[in-house]
């Protein structure tokens, strides 16, 4: 068997070094970039058998760089290192392939264990992960853990924002399959975002829209967005997983026909 890779990806190339030495010793070739042209770089060159990520590498962020990576290393273990003000972002990774995210600072003993815990598992591929993205984007920080939290809790991948800006950025980068959406935000809205998907990523990338206001003419606007559904809050957690479910869950043409009959 060829000697272990593990790539590391750093904003200081310094950092961790006696850990590095101690993966030398063992047997393992390591690597360590500075730079993410440098780290896509080496890893199309070579396969790594395990990478380690700092999140704050560059501007592009460590998942984006996961998702980059992803077409050269389809199943490589990736350890990403999430500064201590990100430690919300965890679960944001889960749908990116084998993600191990620890939060800054880690020492170098904790990180050698992960490390070693990755090496021992290789040879062995974990099964893709292809659930579903979603989106839910609401500037209510109760509401909006609650409702990642039901979608979470019935399987999906589900990544929360309070700023619709955000949200519109990481589209390309995450690949939701589904967004909900509240209307009443401030800055851009509900219906802004809506307008900008709707624009940007037609009918492939469905929406429904939330709100605590029951108004005719703001529902009619919703529709008239290309929302699929038109929610008001408080929402029953059964109709935001029926509605999850019917747009994007893994279901049958019977089984999609009956829940769609309930909506």
């Amino acid at each position: 068997m060829n000697a272990p890779f593990v790539l590391f990806g750093s904003t200081d190339p310094g950092s961790n070094q006696a850990l590095r030495d101690k993966l030398r010793h063992q047997g393992a070739e390591v690597f360590a970039c500075a730079s993410s042209q440098e780290f896509l770089e080496v890893a199309r060159r070579r396969t790594p058998t395990v990478v380690v990520l700092d999140d704050e590498l560059e501007s592009v962020g460590g998942q984006t760089l996961i998702r980059l990576l992803r077409p050269l290393c389809p199943q490589v273990p990736v350890i990403l290192l999430l500064p201590a003000g990100k430690h919300a972002e965890r679960d944001a990774t889960q749908h990116l392939g084998p993600v191990c995210t620890l939060v800054s600072p880690v020492s170098e003993q904790d990180l050698g264990i992960v490390i070693s815990s990755a090496l021992q598992g290789r040879g062995s591929t974990p099964p893709p992960t292809n659930r579903p993205v979603i989106f839910c984007v609401d500037d209510d920080p109760l509401f909006l853990k609650s409702l990642v939290r039901i979608l979470r809790r019935h399987g999906y991948s589900v990544i929360g924002y309070d700023n619709p800006d955000a949200a519109l950025e990481d589209v390309p980068i995450h690949k939701p399959s589904l967004v909900f959406i509240d209307v009443l935000m401030p800055g851009m809205n509900g219906l802004d975002l809506a307008t900008e998907l709707r624009e940007s990523y037609g009918d492939r990338l469905p929406y429904v829209l939330l709100t605590a206001k029951s108004d005719d003419t703001e529902i009619a606007e919703g529709y008239k967005s290309g929302a699929r559904y038109y929610i008001t809050k408080p929402c029953e957690p059964e109709r935001i997983l029926n509605i999850a479910d019917y747009l994007v869950g893994d279901l049958g043409p019977r089984e999609r026909e009956l829940l769609g009959s309930k909506l």
